[in-house]
């Protein structure tokens, strides 16, 4: 009977192993943010597997754990939260995909901006990411990111990336609409200031100066000579019948004016 319980327990401990028979690859940290400082932010694990079966247990395990990150933790302290802490959590979700690539992806979002303004001025916003934001990364008194990790910051359309400080002699700069800063692990740095202007719309006011300016410079001189031939001509036009004008325009009211009786009788 001893025997019996020690072999069940060697197979339940072998049944165990099994499952967790699986080896995590490249880390992608993806953190997106919008126009008022709040992000989006996505975690995708890469994971390798043996057999199908290894996919099998994998995927049962995702399904017992669900979304609870504390048991992912535990389960393998890769898995977490890090951009941000749990207690500033606003959302989460968890999915897994098994087909050409296999990986497990953590979204969520965070209940606070992750930047802050340092300056403000009427057409643009300095921002500068908190430093709650990395805590996560923060050892000893460097900032690293780890092997095999890679973190892209997606900033805000119409945002001017300042590359500015120990960072950007890691970081690659990608600019566009949206620019994007990434950095690429192994990396330790002391000083993680990460910042960028966030450029305002302001409608355009009307100028009648402006307007004859932008004319002025976006028109060919041979129509501009003719426009302002014309012109002259009409303004000596106006200037020598200015009477029989005025007249005309007197008598052109007159006609057109309805009068009450008592102005009839006042007459």
């Amino acid at each position: 009977m001893k025997k019996v319980c020690l072999l069940l327990a060697f197979l339940l401990l072998l049944a165990s192993c099994y499952a967790l028979r699986y080896s995590l690859g490249d880390h992608y940290i993806t953190v997106d943010i919008d126009e008022r400082g709040y992000a989006s932010i996505t975690e995708r694990y890469y994971l390798a597997f043996k057999t199908q079966r290894d996919i099998e247990e994998f995927a049962q395990k995702k399904t017992e754990l669900g979304t609870n990150i504390d048991e992912w933790s535990k389960f393998n302290s890769a898995f977490g939260i890090h951009i941000g802490s749990k207690d500033k959590l606003k959302s989460l979700t968890l999915s897994l995909t098994t087909a050409k690539d296999n990986y497990l992806e953590i979204s969520y979002t965070l209940d606070r901006p992750i930047v802050r303004a340092i300056k403000e001025e009427s057409r643009m916003t300095v921002y500068e990411i908190n430093k709650w934001v990395l805590s996560s990364f923060i050892e000893g008194t460097d900032y690293v990111v780890p092997e095999h990790t890679f973190l892209t910051f997606i900033l805000p359309a119409e945002s001017t990336v300042l590359e500015e400080g120990e960072l950007f002699n890691y970081a690659t700069v990608e600019k566009g609409i949206r620019p994007k800063v990434m950095l690429r692990g192994f990396l330790a740095i002391g000083n993680f200031n990460l910042r960028y202007i966030y450029w305002k719309g302001i409608a355009p006011q009307i100028s009648v100066s402006f307007m004859l300016k932008e004319f002025v410079e976006g028109s060919d001189s041979k129509v501009l000579l003719a426009i302002f031939g014309i012109l002259f001509v009409v303004g000596l036009f106006v200037y020598f019948n200015r009477k029989k004008i005025n007249e005309k325009i007197a008598n052109f009211v007159v006609t057109h004016t309805e009068f009450s009786n008592e102005e009839h009788l006042l007459k």
